[in-house]
């Protein structure tokens, strides 16, 4: 007689649901499981499932979307499954380096569409309770119960829209449900009185929304909460608000009052631009996307990779901020890093980081005001709708803040929904607490079990759930469970450590993510499984750890061709393979469109701000200034905009004149150009050109001298060469960067960089 296959519950059609149903059904044999995911919502993808933008503020109430316009702040590289590349989802088009929130909605539909059987999902199901029941065997049943919605309904999400009530038993139990259940409002004395605009951040809309120009004009805004969402929206703000001012180049229109932004943040913490520097042995130092930079396993001391979780040792802190430090420079510190002491001081705790672009260059302006304390009091003005905000700073000083309009909570979730429908006993045994939201559960395995219930898993619960980490989760509980007896080896250390980090004494001392060592997690999950991690031809060194690395299937050999794994195997090759595309295998290449889009994004990005210009023309010698002011894109083809403005002082007879240009730059390369300038006037000393100019990376020089002429600004016993060379049909932009900041650079004419005087005819840019 044929034994039945396992039956799988799995709550949630998100990425971790899809992959753990994927896996139990491909990389085991045929008849081994039978997954049936559970989702609430009437499509799969989670969060990623965007639909339309949020168009209301947000309460404690209300479940999780995102604006589909956001970006990940990791990769394609990382925000990916080793079996699907993204290529073969985007077929005809520019596939980003920094997929939007649809676009990975986009992905996870056809990852379902490809591998998961229509009849294995229960979609428009709200899981309401789960009882693990004792069978005349002895063995262990999960009854799910569940509310069948209706697909006729207009309001898919509340839970008590149900049509029918139904239960079904299953072998096994996966809460797949995800971390983010609801946004957090934490509660403030007066908040509730305060009659102004407060929303969470993960209803705040990433594009130009009107209401954000609102709350610009009615006051000053607060956004409480650091690491990634409060640097999110206080750059979402800031770029409102630069927008307004420069809505056209002939002067703002409806510009908002000149309010300030407030961002309080209670620990320190680095923002990461997205592309970072990076040295690859034989190969110049170029930009890469900033996890293909941190997940480098060279990175690592030599030896086996260990998996590590507990409190960050002060030592190690210290170490990981120094390192910070020299990766991204001390000019980008001084905006970029928020914590006591001035630029340089010493940080001994743990760090955190944010990814954002425009962060550093609005502290930088001001436009951004950033303060480490906690907000303790609210008192509102009702007749003004305003309010003062009471902060207590990392110091003990007590500062008010006043003419508050607007809060914005980035604040973070509560995770505790995602498990309401686990009964109590087992909440008991899984050590649950609604007191610490930062580790609700102790779990073992990394995350994916505990042993004293095997038949219960995790997959994706936690804080920060890599996708390359869910694919291992559901592989090591599908190994598990695959194996005639499955009795589990605690690592009991694993446990004690999270133990030790809900203690108060040692909170200070926590992680930004409770399991925030990826690259050891990944190896450490790849060890247990017996996967050998596929080594990046052409490539000297380990290079990043990235899921496609990592394949698995417990299958027999003739198995694998008759379940199609080589096709498996290739989704995977083909994502290695456009690795060379952003100069990660062979030589390091700079001329593929997404290396040369990656230099022409940090210099993009590291040009915001005010420059002072210097140059020695034919007649005499020319200063002013030059400011580029970031605006949301005025035409769609284009990810980020300036309007670039010029006050000059001409010569001796110091007439001043403004200029203005547009710069534009495209991150997927659509363009075939990833920057455009586009003069709003003509501008007489030649150096903008009066049609649109297209600037296509020449060189990336790194010490060479063939660029060196006799009467280059630049002294080659003294100067290093520029590290980029950017050019269009006229003249050329040199750039010589400082981390990830540009030190200096300068435009000159290609056909002639040398007067008749013997002067040259270039215009060098420095900081103020």
């Amino acid at each position: 007689m044929a034994i039945p296959p396992k039956k799988v519950a799995i709550i949630g059609a998100g990425p971790s649901g899809l992959v753990t149903a994927k896996t139990l059904l491909h990389n085991f044999p045929p008849g081994k499981f039978a997954p049936v995911v559970f989702d609430s919502r009437f499509e799969v993808g989670g969060l990623w499932n965007t639909g339309a933008a949020p168009t209301k503020a947000r309460d404690a109430s209300d479940p999780v979307t995102l604006d589909p316009r956001m970006r990940t702040n990791l990769s394609r590289f990382t925000v990916a499954f080793s079996d699907l590349a993204w290529e073969s989802v985007i077929e005809d088009g520019d596939i980003p380096m920094f997929p939007q929130a649809s676009q990975v909605g986009q992905y996870l539909a056809a990852y379902a569409q490809r591998y998961i059987p229509k009849d294995a999902f229960r979609l428009g199901s709200y899981v309401r309770q789960t009882k693990r029941l004792v069978q005349p065997d002895s063995s262990m049943k999960w009854r799910v119960f569940w509310d069948q919605k209706s697909a006729r309904l207009v309001d898919h999400d509340q839970p008590q829209a149900a049509s029918s009530e139904k239960s079904e038993d299953f072998d096994y139990l996966v809460v797949a449900s995800g971390y983010f259940a609801r946004p957090h409002i934490p509660k403030i004395p007066g908040l509730a009185q305060f009659d102004g605009r407060v929303v969470h951040s993960s209803a705040l809309a990433k594009g130009h929304d009107a209401a954000n120009d609102e709350d610009l004009a009615r006051g000053n805004i607060l956004v409480l909460g650091g690491s990634m969402s409060g640097v999110e929206s206080a750059s979402t703000f800031a770029l409102h608000r630069s927008t307004s001012k420069f809505h056209n180049v002939n002067g703002g229109k409806n510009t908002p009052a000149n309010h300030s932004i407030y961002h309080i943040s209670s620990r320190p913490f680095w923002t990461l631009p997205t592309y970072l520097p990076h040295t690859l042995p034989s190969s110049s130092v170029k930009f890469l996307p900033l996890d293909l930079t941190m997940y480098d396993l060279d990175r690592r001391p030599a030896g086996p990779i260990e998996y590590y979780l507990g409190p960050i040792p002060k030592e190690k802190a210290v170490k990981t901020n120094e390192y910070f430090r020299s990766l991204l420079g001390a000019e980008y510190e001084k905006f970029g890093h928020v914590h006591q002491g001035g630029p340089g001081a010493s940080n001994s705790s743990p760090p955190w980081v944010a990814i954002g672009n425009d962060y550093a260059g609005f502290v930088q302006s001001g436009t951004i005001v950033p303060k480490m304390g906690r907000a303790v009091s609210i008192h509102p003005d009702r007749t003004n709708k305003v309010a003062a905000v009471q902060i207590k700073t990392a110091d003990g000083e007590s500062i008010k803040l006043e003419n508050i309009a607007s809060i914005v909570m980035a604040t973070g979730f509560t995770p505790f929904e995602s498990l309401s429908f686990l009964p109590e006993d087992i909440l008991s045994t899984l050590e649950y607490t609604t007191d610490d939201s930062f580790l609700p559960l102790v779990l073992d395995q990394g995350g994916s079990l505990r042993s004293e219930i095997p038949d219960l898993g995790f997959v994706g619960y936690y804080r920060g759930p890599y996708w390359g980490a869910m694919e291992m989760q559901a592989r090591f509980l599908g190994k598990t469970w695959a194996q005639e007896n499955h009795e589990l080896a605690t690592v009991e250390s694993q446990m004690q450590n999270i133990r030790l980090l809900r203690q108060p004494a040692t909170q200070t001392w926590r992680g930004q993510f409770p399991m925030g060592d990826y690259v050891g997690l990944m190896e450490t999950f790849a060890k247990d499984l017996g996967i050998e991690r596929t080594t990046l031809q052409g490539l000297e060194g380990s290079g990043p750890v990235i899921p496609a690395r990592y394949i698995y299937n417990d299958l027999p050999s003739n198995e694998c061709q008759n379940r199609g794994i080589e096709n498996l195997n290739s989704e995977a090759k083909s994502t290695l393979d456009s690795l060379s595309s952003v100069g990660l295998r062979g030589t390091g290449d700079t001329n593929t469109l997404d290396s040369q889009t990656g230099i022409a994004t940090a210099i993009f990005r590291a040009l915001h701000g005010e420059w002072k210009l210097a140059k020695r023309g034919y007649i005499g010698e020319m200063s002013g200034t030059v400011t580029f002011h970031p605006r949301y894109p005025t035409n769609p083809a284009y990810d980020r905009e300036y309007v670039c403005e010029k006050l000059v002082s001409e010569y001796a007879d110091m007439t001043c004149n403004t200029k203005q240009t547009i710069w534009r730059l495209s991150e997927a390369g659509g363009t075939g150009f990833p920057i455009r300038i586009y003069p709003m006037e003509a501008d007489g000393d030649g150096l903008e050109i009066q049609t649109t100019n297209d600037l296509k990376l020449r060189s990336a020089q790194h010490g060479k001298n063939d660029d060196i002429g006799p009467n280059s600004t630049v002294n080659p016993t003294v100067d290093h060469q520029p590290d980029y060379i950017l050019q269009d049909s006229t003249c050329r932009y040199k750039f010589w960067f400082d981390r990830v900041s540009i030190s200096r650079w300068e435009i000159s004419r290609i056909e002639d960089d040398v007067v008749s005087d013997g002067s040259t005819a270039s215009t060098m840019y420095t900081r103020f």
